[in-house]
Formats: structure tokens, C-alpha cells, sequence
């Protein structure tokens, strides 16, 4: 299954592309993205060493990521067949209780919709349900360029 199909992205998204599949941030840390509904996904990844800090807790950057991913799908999932792309503003992420193993789940709901803006809250719970960061992402919206011929 091709990055975009996982993702629900439009196939015209993959002229667009520059990372080979497999390759890109997401792929390497073994992010797993869901759209539950038009404004609600979620993001989930089984805590490696790769996520974890040399004390072994998970980075703060595993988290940042996380939020600054699944907003950025989210937006362009629902930008993208108007002729857009969204690309990241601003990633504010809080770290409320370390992790060190088992899946840490995100759940993103846009709160704002705008025309050139998008903004995403994203809570990060444990296999125990406990909230372990926050983000607040703020996307910006941009008319898409043609691809490269």
C-alpha cells in the first residue's frame, strides 16, 4: 500500500512528492495515521529506541513530530483537492508524563478551519490512557505550485 492510500490523500498528491516512500520522518519512526472523521485523526506509534532520549524516555522531538504529522495530513487531506498544500506554522508541544514503552496514541481535532490557516489540538496518551503531551499546531494553508515536469 503506497504512502498516499494509508493516508487517504488524493494520488495527485504523488507528483509532489520528493522523499522516496519508506524514507520520510514518519516512515523511519513507524507512524501509523487513521482518519476518524473530516476534522478528527489519529496517530500511533509502538515506542522504539529511535523515539527514546539516551535516559530512555521518549524525546520530546517524538512527540513534536507526531503532532506536527498527523496535523499536516490532516490539513492536506482536506486542502489539497482545492488546489492547496499545508505546511507547518508553528508546534507548541507540552510534555506532561514520560513514556518509555508500549504505543503512544495522538488524537488531533482541528479547531479552526480558515481559509490560509488551520490550527490543531492534539492530546498524546499512553497504553494506560494518560495523557502524556499536548500540542497546539498551527498549519498554513498555500495555493499549490504545479509539479515538477
Amino acid at each position: 500500500m503506497a504512502a498516499y492510500d494509508r493516508y487517504e490523500i488524493d494520488p495527485e498528491l504523488v507528483p509532489l512528492l520528493v522523499v522516496p516512500e519508506g524514507a520520510s520522518l514518519e516512515d523511519v519512526l513507524g507512524f501509523s495515521l487513521e482518519r476518524l472523521d473530516e476534522e478528527t485523526w489519529k496517530i500511533s506509534t509502538e515506542i522504539q529506541d529511535a523515539h527514546r532520549q539516551p535516559l530512555g524516555l521518549v524525546h520530546g522531538g517524538t512527540y513534536a513530530a507526531m503532532a506536527e504529522t498527523v496535523a499536516s495530513v490532516g490539513t492536506v487531506a482536506a486542502v489539497f483537492p482545492d488546489g492547496n498544500i499545508a505546511v507547518g506554522q508553528s508546534n507548541l508541544t507540552h510534555f506532561l508524563r514520560p513514556a518509555r514503552r508500549g504505543t503512544i496514541t495522538g488524537t488531533a481535532r482541528a479547531i479552526h478551519r480558515g481559509r490560509t490557516s488551520w490550527i490543531w489540538e492534539i492530546d498524546m496518551t499512553d497504553d494506560q490512557g494518560r495523557r502524556v503531551a499536548r500540542s497546539t499546531v498551527t498549519m498554513a494553508v498555500r495555493p499549490r505550485a504545479e509539479a515538477p515536469t
